[in-house]
């Protein structure tokens, strides 16, 4: 399939001269390591505009314009603020009780929020220490309601189990 028109193309003009060329002369080789005297040369490295050329050949920074010069920066001072540490209770105990001696599975979904607890507290994010702080406490009440229930019903099915064993002895 081939479109009318299309092995013609633009016509060409006349090329575009190239932009000119800077009058500064391109680098050279290195010079030697010690020059003819014999002598290690001064270090001059962010050279004054004005001081004397350093045999070795100045290179300026990548931001510095070599026919301006050095561009000078104000001093600037860094100030780091860490956020304030959040406060929220982060129940860690509370959980590792839970999680040993009430209800396995609540105990370890009530230790995960308390370590959230603990990671927002430590970072400043007090809204993220609330909100996993209240779910660990939430989590870690479910858990000892479970195994208190499950203590009770275990106690009154071996006394039940026990009593009816010694009513057939």
């Amino acid at each position: 399939m081939s479109y009318p028109g299309y092995d013609k193309g633009p016509q060409p003009s006349t090329p575009a001269q190239p932009p000119p060329y800077s009058n500064m002369p391109p680098y050279g080789a290195p010079p030697p390591l010690l020059p003819s005297g014999g002598q290690f040369p001064t270090a001059s490295y962010g050279a004054a505009p004005g001081m004397p050329p350093n045999p070795q050949g100045y290179y300026p920074p990548y931001n510095e314009d070599p026919n301006r010069g050095q561009m000078g920066y104000a001093p600037q001072q860094v100030i780091l603020v860490s956020p304030p540490p959040a406060n929220e209770a982060d129940y860690l105990g509370y959980s590792i009780f839970t999680l040993l001696c009430c209800c396995l599975p609540l105990g370890i979904v009530a230790l995960v929020y308390s370590i959230q607890t603990r990671d927002a507290n430590r970072s400043g994010n007090t809204a993220q220490a609330q909100r996993s702080s209240r779910m660990a406490r939430i989590f870690n009440n479910t858990a000892l309601g479970v195994g208190i229930v499950v203590l009770i019903v275990w106690v009154a099915v071996v006394i039940t189990i026990s009593l009816s064993a010694s009513r057939y002895h």
